[in-house]
């Protein structure tokens, strides 16, 4: 199977990359930034990868991207971003970066992807939301706003891809360690993993192996699915 793969050089991204390499799929690694350090980890992968670029918080170089895109079978939405503070603080330039981000670009791929496809070919979606999604946040409303509209698309466009030779699934990660959690203070950290009966925080391994299995053969009857990677959390 060839899968593209969006931030593929963040933390969950590039764990992600090197699951799915070690199933042998051809790889498509999407990354804003970094495409150096993306370089340098595929040369130490078994499988045919190829790098695209492109900033995909703005719409005028989503759409160009998507009109580069490649054919795959499997897509993995993992770009995203955050902003940790109260709404009436955030501009309004940072709000439609990340209503772009997270959910346009979904959007917009999953649609050039389906449009590409023969009908007897399939295509496997898998998106990365988060359990804020669900469940919401305080200082974190346009993040959890977009989250929860990944899950949305996830509900809705299942039951389209379904007829045709398709699926889409959704995971929904609780606090993992990553870069992006690493900006909160020890209070902060000490306060969420009182709440988690796990006792810890998540690991990107464990995000990549549940993306792995939605994207698998063994998943094959799992449509419109979301799965939960909180610990307990919420």
């Amino acid at each position: 199977m060839r899968i593209l793969i969006t931030g593929a050089s963040g933390a969950i991204g590039r764990a992600t990359v090197l699951r799915l390499a070690a199933e042998g799929h051809e790889l498509v690694l999407h990354t804003h930034q970094k495409q150096h350090e993306l370089e340098q980890m595929v040369q130490q992968l078994p499988v045919t990868t190829e790098i695209v670029t492109g900033d995909l918080s703005d719409r005028e170089n989503l759409m160009t991207f998507c009109d580069g895109l490649p054919s795959v079978e499997g897509f993995v939405h993992i770009a995203g971003t955050s902003f940790s503070g109260l709404l009436v603080d955030q501009s309004r330039s940072s709000i439609e970066s990340m209503m772009t981000l997270h959910v346009e670009s979904l959007i917009r791929i999953a649609q050039t992807l389906t449009s590409q496809k023969a009908f007897s070919t399939s295509l496997s979606i898998v998106v990365v939301s988060s359990v804020l999604g669900e469940f919401g946040a305080a200082g974190e409303v346009v993040y959890s706003t977009c989250k929860a509209a990944q899950l949305g698309f996830v509900k809705s466009y299942s039951k389209e891809l379904g007829a045709m030779n398709g699926r889409v699934n959704a995971v929904t990660p609780g606090w993992i360690e990553t870069p992006m959690n690493a900006v909160f203070s020890a209070e902060d950290r000490d306060l969420a993993l009182a709440e988690i009966p796990a006792g810890r925080f998540g690991r990107v391994e464990e995000v990549a192996s549940a993306i792995t299995y939605l994207m698998g053969e063994d998943s094959a009857y799992m449509n419109g699915a979301v799965l939960k990677i909180d610990g307990g959390w919420m």
